[in-house]
């Protein structure tokens, strides 16, 4: 059966009808790995049922129409083993444009060295591995990873919780458009779609203004809304935006983030400083790992303000906005002072 539909016979010798992965994720999710894997044939099967969410059989005398109300969600590797930001996603991934316009985003996953991130990994998988073994004394099953950050501003939803509150947004709210600014999309279509013309990456067809309004409607369906309001069209443009830039080579990425600025949410000014921050002290480590023919330890790596103020300007930020992060609980509870230097809390 696979993926879609199959006929084979039964111990009877009678002919039957058995459905694959996307019949029976009808009104769910199909999740597909090694995408990249399949033959062209068997993807191409797939067409009818991304864009029409139906599957059409029609042999051994048995003609039928199954459901397949599904997203998929699908995971390819690059043909090379290694993602490569020089190339564009078509060049990276071996898949076809017919079946990529039928995604609504693509997101490129990127395994890039980070010696902070990859210790702080290590660590906590062999912390779990001891605290879960048959014959972990107490001391062990109280072990915790040594170097988790701190994210005192986050507080976690419990999984309960979580996943009742999921169920109820997909059985009991169903967004409608009641006035959605057509020019705004008609607008960003045009620009897209003559930028995929000029510079290559994710091809853009008229599927993508149906991803947009399915995007939107996620949205106000994330925050428990009966209605689709400007923002969540806001939200939706700028993944789309994201998904075409992503699929960029790197260089022309960074062109499409400066020309399609004004299609950008203004993020919220925290996260934007926390971000910034997180930026340079990763690049000092880099820096003084690549000096010090060592990897460092956290607490030896800091920005001096005057960097930092540098930097802001450079961006066009706002800095009394960052005046005002810089005395926030957000900025003493992640990061910490010592003089004109900046530290990362751990």
């Amino acid at each position: 059966m696979g993926l879609t539909a199959a006929v084979r016979r039964d111990e009877n010798g009678e002919w039957g009808l058995e459905g694959g992965a996307m019949v029976l994720a009808d009104d769910g999710m199909c999740l597909i790995d090694e995408f990249d894997k399949m033959n062209d044939n068997d993807r191409t099967s797939l067409h009818e049922a991304m864009e029409q969410q139906t599957i059409s059989v029609s042999k051994a005398g048995i003609v039928a129409t199954l459901k397949a109300r599904c997203a998929v969600v699908a995971v390819a590797n690059p043909t090379e083993g290694r993602y490569d930001p020089q190339r564009t996603f078509a060049q990276n991934v071996n898949l076809t444009d017919p079946i990529l316009s039928r995604f609504d985003v693509l997101c490129v996953l990127r395994d890039e060295s980070d010696p902070v991130q990859d210790e702080r990994l290590a660590d906590h998988v062999i912390c779990s591995h001891r605290r879960s073994h048959p014959d972990a004394t107490a001391e062990d099953k109280a072990l915790t990873p040594k170097l988790q950050l701190k994210a005192d501003h986050v507080e976690p939803i419990d999984q309960e919780l979580l996943k009742y509150y999921i169920i109820y947004a997909r059985q009991s709210i169903h967004p409608k458009i009641v006035d959605m600014d057509k020019d705004k999309i008609s607008n960003f279509y045009k620009d897209l779609r003559a930028e995929a013309f000029r510079s290559g990456g994710q091809a853009m067809t008229a599927r993508h203004i149906d991803s947009i309004v399915r995007l939107a409607e996620a949205s106000a369906r994330l925050e428990l809304r009966q209605h689709v309001l400007a923002k969540d069209l806001d939200n939706a443009i700028q993944v789309t935006l994201e998904s075409f830039i992503q699929s960029q080579k790197h260089q022309v990425a960074e062109e499409l983030r400066k020309r399609f600025r004004r299609y950008e949410v203004k993020a919220n000014p925290i996260d934007t400083f926390v971000a910034l921050l997180e930026k340079m002290l990763k690049e000092k480590h880099e820096q003084l790992r690549f000096t010090m023919r060592k990897t460092p330890d956290l607490s030896e790596v800091s920005i001096s303000t005057s960097d930092l103020v540098r930097k802001i300007e450079q961006l066009d930020l706002d800095l009394v906005e960052a005046e005002a992060f810089m005395r926030s609980s957000r900025f003493l509870n992640t990061f910490k002072m010592a003089g004109e230097k900046i530290f990362r809390n751990v």
